[in-house]
C-alpha cells in the first residue's frame, strides 16, 4: 500500500518547504562560475533549486528565483591551464579572456551554453543577473565598502572558522591590477575610504603569476570583486536571499558555508539563509568537475537525453545522497525503467515519493504520464530487427493505434536507444540476425536439439509473444532442459540464440520468433537442429 504524507516521514522537498515561514517573501538563488564547458554535474544545483522553486510555490510561499553568473571570478581552472595559450589568461578574470567564438568573451560563451541547457530541462529563474553587471554598475559597491570597513572581523573568522591565518594588512578585496590585467594575484592593504593600495604578487598563489606592479586604486565601479565567502554573503544581502542549497564540497564543516555564515551575522547583521547541502555527481565512481575537466558535457548530454530523463537523473536520489552514473553499460535501460515505474506510480498516488519525484521531472509543472509506453530495453531490441517497425509493433501490443503524444514518446525513444547503441550499449545488449548459420549450433547438445525441433512446429501456430514464451518453458521442460530446482535451464533460451545471433545470449526469445518471417525461422531452426 502506498504511504500518504500522514502517515510517512515527508519528502524531501516538502519538508524544504514547510521549514520556511510563511509571512515573508522569499528569494532562492543558485549560480555558476562559467570557468570553461559546465560537466552535467553542473546541473544538479539548478534542477534542485527550480524543483524547490517549484515546490515553494505549490505550498503557497510568496517566492523568486534568482540565478547569478559569477563571471567576475579569476581563472583558476587545472585543466584549462593545460590548455594551448591559456596559461596567460591564468587569474584574469573570466570576463575579460578572449573567447573561443569571436564577438564573446571566454565567461558569456560559456555561462550562454551552459544557460542554454536551462529551457531543454524546464529550468526557469525569473531573473539572470551577470557579476560583471553588477560589480561594473556600482550595485556592489556598498558591500565592498561594508566589508573593507570590517577587515578585522574578516580576519578574525576566517582564522576561528577555517584557521586560515592572514596577516594585518590583508585587505579582503580582489583588484584588477593595472599593468596586467589579473585578479587573482593581487594583494590588497591599506583602505583610505575611497582605495586601496596593492600588489600584484608573483607568487600569490600556484595558479597564476602575478606581474610585480604596485599601486593604488579605487575598489569600486568594476575595479575589484570581494573573494568568494564575502561574495556569497554580499549576494545574500543584495537578493535578500532566504534559501540557497549547496554542494557537498562547499557546505563541510568549517568549509565555505560555515565561514559565509558567520561573516554574514558578524558584519552584516543578518541571519544566514537556510539550504540544504547535496552530495556529488560521480561517473564512473569519480566526482564530476569543470575545474578539473572530469565528465560528460552538460550540452552534450541534454542535446542526446530528453530533458525529463536529464531532471529525472538528477532528482530521482536523494540530494543528501550521491548520484552514480556512467552512461557507458546497462544505465540508461535502467533509468528509463526507473522513470516508467515512478510514472505508473503518480497514476497510482501522485502524492507518493516516486510519483512526487516524476512530477518534479517533468518540463512543465501540469504534465501528466503517457499511459502507453514501451520499455527503453525493448525498443532498443526491435531496432536491430530488419523486420520490425516499432511504431506498428507498439501499436500490435497495444492493441490499438498509438495516440500523438504516445507517439511522440515512442520517437524520443528510439533516437536515444540508437546513439546508445551505437555509443554505450555493453556487447551483450548489440545483436544482429545471422544471414547463414551460426557455427555455434555445431556444438548444440542433443535436448537442445530436440528442444528446436519441437518448439519448430508452433512457429506460425502460435502468434501472440506471451503465449509463445510461456510454450517456450513448457517445451524445454518436456526436453528436460531443467535446473535441479526444476526451472527451466537457460540452455533451452541459448540454442535459439545460438541459431539466431551467434551468442548465447539476446532479446526476449519469444517475440524475436514472432517477428521475423515465419519461413525463415522454421528453415533456421530445422537447419540448427540438425548441425554438425
Amino acid at each position: 500500500m502506498t504511504q500518504t504524507p500522514t502517515d510517512r516521514e515527508l519528502f524531501w522537498a516538502d519538508a524544504v518547504a514547510a521549514s520556511l515561514p510563511r509571512d515573508i517573501k522569499h528569494v532562492i538563488r543558485d549560480s555558476k562560475t562559467p570557468s570553461g564547458p559546465v560537466p552535467i554535474s553542473g546541473l544538479r544545483g539548478p534542477v534542485i533549486t527550480d524543483a524547490l522553486y517549484r515546490t515553494f510555490r505549490e505550498h503557497g510561499l510568496d517566492v523568486r528565483y534568482v540565478f547569478t553568473i559569477d563571471d567576475f571570478d579569476p581563472m583558476d581552472s587545472a585543466s584549462m591551464k593545460q590548455q594551448a595559450g591559456m596559461g596567460e589568461q591564468m587569474g584574469k578574470p573570466l570576463f575579460k579572456i578572449p573567447s573561443p567564438e569571436p564577438g564573446k568573451d571566454f565567461a558569456r560563451y560559456h555561462a550562454e551554453r551552459f544557460l542554454s541547457t536551462f529551457e531543454r530541462v524546464g529550468i526557469h529563474p525569473q531573473e539572470i543577473h551577470w557579476l560583471r553587471d553588477l560589480y561594473g554598475s556600482g550595485k556592489l559597491d556598498h558591500e565592498i565598502e561594508l566589508v573593507l570597513k570590517n577587515a578585522d572581523t574578516v580576519r578574525r573568522v576566517y582564522a576561528e572558522v577555517s584557521h586560515v591565518q592572514k596577516d594585518q594588512s590583508w585587505l579582503p578585496v580582489w583588484v584588477i591590477c593595472e599593468n596586467c590585467g589579473k585578479i587573482g594575484t593581487t594583494h590588497a592593504t591599506d583602505f583610505d575610504g575611497t582605495s586601496v593600495a596593492y600588489e600584484c604578487r608573483r607568487d600569490y598563489v600556484s595558479w597564476a603569476s602575478g606581474c610585480g606592479h604596485r599601486g593604488r586604486i579605487s575598489p569600486f565601479k568594476g575595479n575589484a570583486k570581494l573573494p568568494w565567502n564575502l561574495q556569497w554573503c554580499a549576494m545574500w544581502d543584495y537578493f535578500d536571499v532566504t534559501y540557497e542549497e549547496g554542494g557537498k564540497d562547499l557546505l563541510t564543516a568549517g568549509g565555505s558555508r560555515d565561514r559565509a555564515n558567520e561573516l554574514y551575522r558578524e558584519i552584516w547583521k543578518r541571519e544566514p539563509p537556510a539550504g540544504l547541502q547535496h552530495e556529488f555527481f560521480n561517473i564512473g565512481g569519480k566526482k564530476m568537475s569543470t575545474s578539473k575537466g572530469v565528465g560528460a558535457s552538460a550540452i552534450e548530454l541534454v542535446e542526446l537525453y530528453p530533458g525529463e530523463i536529464v531532471r529525472f537523473l538528477l532528482l530521482r536520489t536523494h540530494p543528501k545522497r550521491a548520484v552514480e552514473f556512467d552512461p557507458a553499460g546497462n544505465t540508461l535501460p535502467r533509468l528509463y525503467d526507473e522513470y516508467d515505474r515512478c510514472a505508473d506510480a503518480y497514476l497510482e498516488d501522485p502524492r507518493s515519493d516516486f510519483g512526487k519525484s516524476w512530477k518534479l521531472s517533468q518540463l512543465t509543472e501540469n504534465a501528466k504520464p503517457i499511459l502507453f509506453r514501451v520499455r527503453f530495453g525493448t525498443v532498443a531490441d526491435w531496432l536491430q530487427i530488419p523486420s520490425i517497425e516499432p511504431h506498428a509493433e507498439a501499436a500490435k501490443r497495444k492493441k490499438a493505434p498509438l495516440v500523438a503524444d504516445e507517439s511522440a514518446d515512442l520517437d524520443r525513444r528510439i533516437a536515444l536507444a540508437k546513439v546508445w547503441l551505437e555509443r554505450w550499449a555493453p556487447e551483450e545488449a548489440r545483436f544482429a540476425v545471422s544471414s547463414a548459420l551460426p557455427p555455434a549450433t555445431a556444438m548444440l547438445s542433443g535436448p537442445q536439439r530436440e528442444f528446436l525441433t519441437r518448439a519448430t512446429a508452433e512457429i506460425g501456430r502460435v502468434t501472440d509473444p506471451e503465449a509463445m514464451q510461456e510454450r517456450l518453458y513448457e517445451i524445454a521442460k518436456e526436453v528436460g532442459l531443467t535446473t535441479p530446482e526444476g526451472k527451466v535451464s537457460k540452455a533451452a533460451f541459448e540454442a535459439l540464440y545460438y541459431s539466431f545471433i551467434g551468442k548465447h545470449n539476446g532479446p526476449r526469445a519469444a517475440w524475436l520468433l514472432i517477428t521475423l518471417d515465419p519461413a525463415f525461422v522454421k528453415q533456421r531452426m530445422t537447419e540448427a537442429a540438425r548441425a554438425k
